[in-house]
């Protein structure tokens, strides 16, 4: 049997005539294809036909007398049709199919590689932006629109392409790298003052002082200068020192009045959720929205593959904590020793002098109004161009 009869699928048959040759040859004119032709018995003698040739053997042998008896059916064709009743088999086969021909076109995993600093998730971001996602054609990978569009981004980058390699598509990145020392040397920066003040004190360690002890100076004001004039030229560096000022603060704080706490934990719950993608899917009811007395631990367990390929499939576990509530007062006490808590949060290096504050109450809330001097660092870096005139007039520059 050949190859091209099996795909066609031959029929082996019985044929039972008085005179089996005059049969056979009778056959053999209506246009009808004998293959392994045998006697078995004097009136006996079997072959094969072609399976398309069955039906016109069979009427021939109907009109003259004959008797016909099928023996068996085989080929590639009738093996295909036993394969009707082995359902799992055929979707087994179907997927095979499917995944040597449609996967190997698409993109799967994605991974970033050369980058120490800037979080993967940032990148990966951006790319998906790009179309550079789970399920994205290969073909429409375009590596310098990727490039372009994350150093846009992400300024910290300094190259950036895309490879891909089977199903992997792998975001290669090469972050900007500054020399320490290089920025030490050749940037040029100012001390200017961050807020109003009297200066109190002025030590300066490197640049030119701009302004004297006793002297008032407003938010912007060039204090220290990174240029110093030596003669024929003016020398540029990095402006270094301590400016030390009488400041004036006010703080307006608004509290309620009512509030509630937490207190005994009840009881707690759990939420199941699959995260496909970006998309969540809650195998629970519920609106998502917690009141005061719940607290929520989240986990999220990802779906990796042998060698480390993460699947953007995940299964989220959603823990609620119960807790009761209990209503107490605020006091004007505790408002009041928050306000030089605050105050020295937000210095870089001084302390509160002398100050008057006041509570009072407004409805359902607490008011505090409060007025400080204070002694604090008052020196902020600017970096300066080179070029700048830092306030001089053109007649004043060399």
């Amino acid at each position: 049997m050949t190859f091209w009869r099996s795909i066609d699928g031959l029929v082996d048959v019985e044929l039972t005539a008085a005179e089996p040759e005059k049969a056979l040859t009778a056959i053999t004119l209506s246009g009808i294809g004998l293959f392994e032709v045998r006697h078995d018995k004097n009136l006996v003698c079997s072959f094969s036909i072609l399976r398309r040739d069955y039906a016109r053997l069979a009427a021939l042998c109907e009109k003259q007398g004959l008797s016909l008896k099928t023996n068996r059916r085989r080929g590639i064709y009738y093996d295909f049709l036993k394969l009707r009743h082995r359902k799992i088999l055929l979707t087994g086969i179907g997927l095979l199919l499917f995944s040597a021909l449609f996967l190997p076109s698409r993109i799967l995993f994605v991974r970033v590689e050369g980058n120490d600093g800037i979080p993967a998730n940032r990148i990966l971001s951006v790319a998906e932006e790009c179309g550079i996602h789970m399920g994205a054609s290969r073909r429409y990978v375009r590596s310098e629109k990727v490039k372009n569009a994350l150093l846009d981004a992400i300024p910290q980058l300094q190259w950036a392409g895309v490879n891909t390699s089977g199903c992997t598509a792998v975001i290669s990145v090469r972050e900007r790298v500054v020399s320490p020392s290089f920025q030490e040397q050749s940037a040029v920066s100012s001390i200017i003052a961050d807020r109003d003040g009297y200066i109190l004190s002025c030590v300066v360690t490197q640049g030119t002082a701009k302004i004297q002890p006793g002297q008032s100076v407003r938010k912007g004001q060039t204090l220290i200068s990174g240029y110093t004039e030596c003669g024929i030229y003016i020398q540029a560096a990095q402006a270094k020192g301590e400016i030390i000022a009488q400041t004036n603060r006010e703080l307006n704080v608004v509290a309620p009045v009512n509030c509630m706490k937490r207190t005994v934990r009840t009881d707690s719950t759990r939420g199941i959720s699959l995260l496909l993608g970006k998309k969540r899917i809650f195998f629970w009811k519920g609106s998502g929205i917690l009141d005061a007395g719940c607290g929520r631990m989240y986990k999220q367990y990802d779906l990796t593959l042998p060698g480390g390929f993460r699947l953007p499939v995940a299964l989220c576990v959603d823990t609620y904590k119960h807790f009761d509530l209990e209503n107490y007062a605020s006091e004007a006490s505790s408002l009041e020793a928050f306000a030089p808590r605050y105050l020295k949060s937000q210095m870089v290096a001084g302390q509160i002098q002398s100050g008057t504050q006041a509570v009072v109450r407004s409805g359902d809330v607490l008011l505090l109004r409060g007025s400080y001097v204070c002694t604090e660092s008052i020196g902020k870096v600017k970096p300066e161009q080179i070029g700048e005139t830092n306030g001089k007039t053109n007649g004043e520059n060399r």
